[in-house]
């Protein structure tokens, strides 16, 4: 009897203890590695393009889960303009996003860093960085990317 009341005193603690830190901490996402994989599967969308049977349509279909609000619009017509009026675009090839700054505010999220950006140039793999701010919203229990620009 007295192992039950224990057992369950220890549980009772244990799940108090959990409470408090998720109350304390708030949302335990990593924003950091959750932000690198949307910009990882952005640049994969993006190096489609180059592809002459990828369409408007498959594009809208990628970025649809990547993406939301003024960032998908700006997308997709950037997409039908490129589509149109091709020009020369090195491929990314991989990236690393490297946070310096998180704000988190409902269900929206601001990041600013750095990225570096390996890419498939003419003379062989480039390597280019800059800092960015990009916005993150929550939407029915998914991440898109909202706002993406570099910082001066």
């Amino acid at each position: 009897m007295r192992r039950s009341i224990l057992y369950s005193g220890i549980s009772i603690s244990l799940i108090l203890i959990l409470l408090i830190s998720f109350a304390a901490f708030g949302d335990s996402t990593d924003f950091d590695s959750l932000c690198e994989e949307l910009l990882i599967r952005r640049s994969e969308a993006w190096n489609k393009i180059l592809e002459e049977d990828y369409d408007y349509d498959a594009f809208h279909c990628d970025m649809n889960s990547i993406a939301s609000g003024k960032l998908l619009e700006e997308d997709l017509e950037t997409f039908a303009y490129l589509k149109e009026y091709p020009t020369d675009m090195e491929p990314v090839i991989s990236l690393d996003f490297q946070n310096k700054k998180i704000e988190k505010y409902g269900d929206n999220v601001l990041l600013e860093g750095k990225i570096i950006w390996d890419l498939k140039g003419q003379e062989g793999i480039e390597v280019m960085e800059g800092c960015y701010r990009i916005e993150m919203q929550k939407q029915n229990d998914s991440w898109y990317l909202t706002y993406f620009q570099p910082v001066q």
